[in-house]
């Protein structure tokens, strides 16, 4: 599907489709591909003069095929986060190719910042003043979006911070005990889901801050005063959301390792406590398998008292070493 994003001559922004065969509007600044077929990347590439890349080249990683000029177009592709508050979010590569008249975007996923910048565009035209405009916009709102996906992960960390070293976990009893394996585990999944969406940020800012660098030096001269600083302001927050992404991968990190640590401490109290009545069941077990040999000659067994007697040495054995486990803390 093409969409192209164009300047009326009153000044407002108009959004219209491009059918194959159709010229470009008056006045169009931002042509947008979701899901080309070859035929609508061919159509696109004859009316602008450009060489659009294939999804297969887009999704290469070497450095050499993802940011170039050719011709009089600036090709710069970055991996762009889409779906990030579903529970399985998507990362697609998004290309912008910057001609001296337009801005093409070329793109198989559907991310939020391009959605959001097509709707401010309509409120406010002057963002599609010129192509490099429109770049500088819609750059502006994926990092604003990368931001708040950060913002997302990192308040589900601390939710989940929260849930594993909540005191409510610790088991009161062996009932309660049971069931902080599966909280646990509850846990360690979204420990997963939020590493993997930290993963796909870090790989996004590192394309983007590529980007911003590349763009920097390549088209210095086609750059008003301003677009240069926001460039360097794009640079700085690319930066610093890079450090506060490392820093939620480490508390991730720390988070896992704490919930693993929980479950093998779990583990061994249930361990413990099979072993505690394997040791106090081995005297009851020595003395009931002591009277049920069949000897001849065994005097308790003609005593009126000997039955009860077994009995009570029995519950005295099982009983005395449990006392002992309780009062050394073992239980």
């Amino acid at each position: 599907m093409i969409t192209v994003h164009a300047r009326a001559e009153d000044g407002r922004v108009v959004r219209q489709p491009l059918e194959l065969g159709e010229e470009l509007p008056g006045g169009a600044v931002w042509i947008d591909l979701l899901r080309p077929t070859e035929a609508e990347r061919a159509h696109v590439g004859a009316l602008t003069g450009c060489d659009l890349p294939t999804r297969e080249e887009m999704k290469e990683i070497e450095a050499s095929s993802q940011l170039y000029v050719e011709g009089e177009g600036i090709y710069m592709t970055s991996p762009i986060i889409s779906r990030a508050t579903s529970p399985h979010p998507e990362q697609g590569e998004l290309t912008f190719v910057l001609t001296p008249r337009h801005l093409i975007t070329l793109r198989y996923t559907e991310p939020l910042p391009v959605i959001t910048f097509a709707a401010r565009c309509v409120r406010q035209p002057e963002l599609l003043a010129t192509g490099e405009s429109a770049l500088f916009g819609l750059l502006d709102a994926v990092i604003d979006r990368v931001a708040d996906v950060l913002e997302l992960v990192g308040g589900r960390i601390d939710e989940l911070s929260a849930r594993v070293f909540d005191d409510s976990l610790d088991g009161g009893g062996f009932g309660k005990a049971a069931k902080k394996p599966d909280e646990l585990q509850d846990v360690l999944r979204g420990i997963g889901r939020a590493g993997d969406l930290t993963h796909k940020v870090r790989d996004s800012l590192a394309g983007l801050d590529r980007l911003v660098v590349f763009m920097t030096s390549v088209s210095g001269g086609r750059l008003n005063k301003e677009q240069k600083t926001a460039l360097k302001t794009m640079t700085r927050d690319l930066r610093s959301l890079t450090e506060h992404a490392g820093f939620l991968a480490h508390e991730a990190n720390f988070l896992l390792d704490a919930t693993l640590g929980l479950i093998n401490i779990e583990q061994n109290a249930i361990i413990k406590i099979f072993s505690v009545v394997s040791v106090a069941l081995m005297p009851p077990t020595l003395i009931a398998s002591a009277y049920g040999m069949n000897f001849k000659h065994m005097p308790e067994l003609e005593w009126s008292f000997g039955y009860p007697l077994a009995i009570l040495l029995m519950v005295l054995s099982a009983v005395v070493p449990l006392w002992y486990f309780r009062r050394r803390g073992w239980l």
